[in-house]
């Protein structure tokens, strides 16, 4: 799993390159993630 604060050296690249679109997608999908953690997080310590 990604960890959410977790910048790839890629993205610099694509910030340089003006590629707003994929960075807004990567972005996204790394919300999503995040969001997912804490969703696991969350349940896991409910269970408990």
């Amino acid at each position: 799993m990604i960890p959410c604060e977790r910048v790839d050296q890629e993205d610099a690249d694509l910030r340089l390159n003006g590629d707003v679109w994929e960075l807004k997608d990567k972005a996204i999908k790394l919300l999503d993630t995040c969001a997912d953690q804490v969703d696991a997080q969350i349940k896991r310590s409910q269970s408990e």
